[in-house]
């Protein structure tokens, strides 16, 4: 199973968009993405190979941002794994996406806070990081982790 994310020229909230920019937090994101594959491969120990990458930099209109590659001897399993590791990888790792339009540019309206890929139980399941409107950004999370 192959699932190839691309920029769009639109997003939550906004039409027009003419390309991305994604800036990461990269030492997080790293170990984050192996996060992310180890917790898809402990879930679903059928999954033979797993790849998950994903761009940082500018990116036009359909360009591939990210990419998530899950294979198993069956395709109900690579499918779930798939569906798992792209949906977490959007949820956990430190990537943050800026819009270009017409008019101008900005952070992606659809930002939220990162959360951490396997949440303990009965603790908050992501982590507070001072960005702007409580979302996450590249500036508030680096502070964050200097702290």
């Amino acid at each position: 199973m192959a699932f190839s994310g691309i920029v769009r020229d639109h997003s939550e909230g906004r039409e027009g968009v003419t390309g991305l920019t994604y800036e990461a937090y990269e030492s997080e994101a790293t170990r984050r993405l192996a996060e992310v594959a180890e917790e898809t491969r402990r879930r679903w120990p059928v999954v033979e190979r797993l790849a998950l990458l994903h761009r940082t930099g500018d990116l036009g209109l359909s360009e591939t941002s990210v990419v998530v590659v899950a294979s198993a001897p069956h395709r109900p399993e690579a499918f779930e794994a798939a569906r798992f590791a792209i949906d977490t990888l959007k949820e956990t790792v430190p990537i943050w996406k800026r819009e270009h339009w017409k008019e101008g540019s900005d952070w992606a309206e659809c930002a939220h806070d990162v959360r951490s890929v396997a949440p303990m139980v009965g603790s908050a399941s992501s982590a507070s990081s001072g960005g702007r409107d409580g979302k996450a950004t590249p500036t508030a999370l680096r502070k964050q982790a200097v702290r």
